[in-house]
């Protein structure tokens, strides 16, 4: 009788834990693909518009042909319609911080007029800057986001 005691019960225990082992790759697989559909959908289309796009613009002005007042001027419709297609297709993949970061850059991009921007650099309003918080803190979040999620899909 001890003997088919003890078959039962590594049998059981055998089964449950196949069925633990199965549980935990199954949850590790998912938050892997997961991961990867929130780079390759939402982070790393935002991070290559603003980081690359904006490397770009720095590298024109610098070239001497650029207009530093058109381009600070036209930063929010510049980018506005890009990253507006992936917010509104990819929100759900966001974190609690770059969702609000979103709707905040969402905000501020529809409220920026472009004329009264390029005013302020005429009239040498250089402060107008300090509109632009909620870019840069769109642009930081997207950039720091970007690199988490990278390195942790590198370390899975």
């Amino acid at each position: 009788m001890s003997n088919i005691t003890s078959i039962i019960i590594v049998a059981v225990l055998g089964v449950i834990g196949n069925i633990a082992y199965f549980e935990y790759r199954t949850h590790k697989e998912a938050s892997k693909d997961l991961l990867k559909q929130r780079l390759t959908d939402l982070l790393l289309p935002l991070y290559v518009i603003l980081h690359l796009e904006e490397i770009a613009i720095d590298a024109w002005l610098r070239s001497g042909e650029g207009d530093y007042a058109e381009s600070h001027s036209g930063l929010p419709t510049r980018i506005l319609s890009p990253i507006e297609k992936i917010i509104k297709e990819n929100i759900y993949l966001a974190d609690d911080q770059l969702h609000i970061a979103c709707v905040d850059f969402l905000h501020w991009a529809y409220g920026s007029d472009t004329n009264a921007r390029f005013q302020d650099i005429m009239n040498g309003n250089f402060n107008s800057a300090i509109q632009d918080k909620d870019f840069k803190k769109f642009y930081d979040v997207v950039t720091h986001e970007y690199n988490k999620a990278r390195h942790e899909y590198l370390e899975k």
